[in-house]
């Protein structure tokens, strides 16, 4: 699998530049070509045509407001709303210029309009947004009983908003609209009246009942034997969720869009997952510096959960690990060199066990930059959010605590193994600011690789809701719902092997195991 390469995001911020200064309909392939003084030949091998360069604009932009709108704090369903929809309005505002060109491509049934057939994945990703918005607010659930149509009354809104802003320079007129709409959602019966406001969304409105059924998915039996395959590893954040053993109509709904975008295809489905950052500097807890049995067991549950879907889907999976080491290496104390040996090693290891399902990326793969300051610096500046909405929500929302309380438990962990001469309240208290940094730092890679892998299906080692769209998963068999391999170590016993720290390995006597010349697992068996 090829590592990231930015330059078709260059090309793309390039020639929309091209097409708003020049006229989209007035620029062909081989302006750009000679524009940007790219080869024709390789021009096309990143776009088939001038189209495709719109469609990835349309993409980012998107996918940008979907991870966006998840970070806005827990509110009531008008202000969440408002808030989402200025979001929109801030990642639309640099190409406004360009979109007021294309206005009439937009609305009519052309490659590029909002109800083509070539945009409904990004539709799909608008649409789940909107979801989200209504979900993650106090109110909306509530009313979307009243109000079945709600989603679709609030995307029709959102294009009337985009509208009026791509067709008008008037910042009172767009703060009216937003105003209007905003006060709508805390009387109900007014929003089926405020889309006679905006009569050009009048032209769009076939996209708001058929292509915008957020539940309309294809239910292909095949794309839900996949899911089950999927769930079985699934690692849920409420151990009591009816969900783990009993998979329920929206945990399927969530994902079964996502997983038949790949298999409408026959293409192989693509999972991202960061992790694998380095070992935890804990002495208490790891062998050492460089991945042990508990990565080996790790990577190879991975390859298993590919090869089986394999077994029902012939095109296959395959899985890009995204080590997120260096985004927060200074924030728990590993250093570059570290997560470099580290990542070699994880390299060799799928190389060495044939595990052809998986490759992993770092930070110098996806990125560029004179060093890796520079490239941590680059995807904070442009995806970090800021603090205090990060601890806003943490504050507001469940899952979000308990991502926060995992995290916060490790960092205390380690920085008392450190023996720094703090108190133990002391050290909590400043590791509180760390985990809510640390949190920070994997939203913004999380965002940087949803631009980087827009279609992939988003895994995680951490625990989630079953209502999440990131699914959990579990890799190892481990005492704690939270360990992983590089905060634990492995111990064999008379019923396999759990990850558990390595203090209590040994304190239950386990005997520390070798592979060559290094501490690779711990016993309790006679070997």
């Amino acid at each position: 699998m090829k590592s990231y390469n930015e330059k078709p995001y260059k090309i793309c911020r390039d020639a929309i530049a091209m097409f708003s200064e020049q006229g989209y309909e007035h620029v062909s392939m081989a302006d750009i070509s000679r524009g940007l003084e790219i080869p024709e030949a390789e021009l096309y091998s990143y776009f088939g045509k001038k189209e495709d360069i719109v469609l990835l604009l349309y993409q980012q932009i998107n996918t940008n407001w979907q991870l966006s709108v998840e970070a806005i704090p827990h509110k009531k369903l008008a202000r969440r709303f408002e808030e989402g929809l200025r979001i929109k309005l801030k990642l639309v505002e640099p190409y406004v210029n360009f979109l007021s060109q294309i206005i009439g491509f937009l609305i009519q049934a052309t490659q590029i309009g909002v109800n083509s057939p070539r945009t409904s994945h990004i539709r799909r990703i608008g649409a789940e947004s909107i979801q989200g918005i209504i979900d993650q607010s106090r109110d909306g659930q509530k009313l979307q009983k009243k109000l079945p149509q709600l989603a679709s009354i609030m995307y029709f809104l959102h294009w009337a908003v985009l509208f009026t802003r791509i067709q008008r320079d008037d910042q009172d007129k767009l703060e009216e609209v937003l105003s209007i709409i905003s006060s709508s959602f805390n009387q109900p019966r007014k929003i089926l009246w405020v889309n006679r406001l905006f009569p050009i969304v009048g032209k769009i409105s076939l996209i708001t009942e058929n292509a915008l059924d957020i539940k309309a998915t294809s239910r292909n039996s095949l794309d839900r034997e996949i899911l089950k395959v999927i769930f079985n590893i699934r690692k849920l954040s409420d151990p009591k969720d009816p969900c783990a053993n009993k998979p329920c109509e929206s945990c399927f709904e969530l994902h079964e869009a996502s997983i038949n975008f790949f298999t409408s295809q026959n293409k192989a489905i693509h999972f991202i997952l960061p992790a694998f950052p380095a070992k935890s500097p804990n002495s208490s807890k790891t062998l050492g510096k460089l991945p042990d049995l508990g990565e080996e067991i790790a990577l190879k549950s991975l390859e298993s959960l590919c090869q089986e879907i394999e077994s029902i889907y012939k095109a296959g999976a395959q899985v890009t690990i995204c080590s997120d080491g260096r985004i927060f290496s200074e924030l728990v104390g590993v250093s570059d060199q570290d997560i470099t040996a580290y990542v070699s090693e994880i390299s060799r290891m799928i190389r060495e066990f044939g595990l052809d399902h998986l490759h992993i990326v770092n930070l110098e793969d996806l990125s560029s930059g004179k060093s890796f300051g520079e490239m941590r610096e680059k995807i904070l500046s442009e995806h970090a959010e800021p603090l205090e909405d990060l601890k806003l929500n943490i504050k507001n929302k469940a899952e979000m605590t308990h991502l926060f309380n995992g995290i916060h438990r490790f960092i205390s962990e380690d920085r008392m193994a450190l023996g720094e001469p703090k108190s133990k309240t002391q050290v909590k208290k400043e590791s509180k600011e760390i985990a809510i940094k640390v949190i920070q730092h994997s939203n913004a890679w999380t965002r940087f690789l949803a631009n980087v892998y827009p279609e992939a299906i988003r895994l995680s080692i951490h625990p989630y809701p079953s209502n999440n769209r990131k699914i959990g998963i579990q890799l190892t068999k481990a005492e704690d719902n939270w360990l992983t391999p590089w905060h634990g170590v492995i111990t064999l016993n008379q019923n396999g092997y759990q990850l558990m720290k390595r203090k209590k390995a040994e304190e239950m006597g386990a005997a520390l195991i070798r592979k060559d010349n290094r501490a690779y697992y711990y016993s309790m068996l006679q070997e």
